[in-house]
């Protein structure tokens, strides 16, 4: 059975205490369990709350109508997944929010990205972790150990364009700067310099994104 969720208002209850005065079905709520059973729908349940429907008089009849089914796989993927209530303004029914937590770890999978064969270091980090001298002499070890320090080496390289808005955002304040200053004064040789290689390294990250 697949991961998914099944909600809404099923206008049944499960129990004839999940209502707030006696009375009732008890055949009706039989046979809305037996449902659920034969199909395997494991129930989510609401938290902080006992009810989730009123006819809104001044001596409220309240009910549990609406309620949360999933997967059995969903809930060894999902397991801290919640229902919780929230505020009702105006409709008989209360609005619930359903949280997907899960705190199962996640392996770290290396992606490469294309991009970064078109910045500038890209060719010497491969080339330095290509020329990695392993201890193993088995031709397919030596293979994955090279392979397996180029991903090492391209990860921590990568993070230098893990914030690339504020990386672009300080190019352009530099470069802003210099035009201005270029208004009152000529700018002297190592502000030219300082601005044509900001301008370099911003329209390369610039051309990275959008092949990215």
């Amino acid at each position: 059975m697949d991961n998914w969720i099944f909600l809404g208002d099923f206008n049944s209850y499960r129990s004839l205490n999940d209502r707030n005065r006696p009375g009732g079905s008890v055949q009706d709520t039989m046979v809305f369990n037996d449902a659920i059973g034969h199909l395997g729908l494991v129930e989510l349940p609401l938290k902080g709350r006992a009810f989730t429907w009123s006819n809104m008089q001044a001596n409220p009849l309240l009910e549990q109508l609406d309620w949360f089914f999933t997967s059995v796989n969903w809930t060894a993927s999902f397991p801290n997944t919640q229902v919780v209530p929230l505020a009702k303004i105006t409709p008989d029914h209360i609005p619930c929010n359903v949280g997907i937590h899960t705190k199962i770890p996640k392996a770290s999978i290396f992606r490469f990205e294309s991009f970064w064969a078109e910045m500038a270091g890209f060719q010497d980090i491969v080339q330095e972790s290509w020329g990695h001298v392993s201890n193993h002499t088995n031709a397919a070890n030596v293979l994955s150990s090279k392979l397996k320090h180029l991903r090492y080496n391209l990860k921590n390289w990568s993070r230098l364009f893990s914030n690339a808005k504020v990386y672009i955002a300080n190019c352009n304040t530099v470069i802003l700067h210099l035009d201005a200053l270029e208004e009152i004064r000529a700018l002297y040789n190592p502000e030219c310099n300082l601005r044509n290689i900001v301008k370099a390294h911003l329209a390369g990250i610039l051309r990275a994104r959008n092949l990215y």
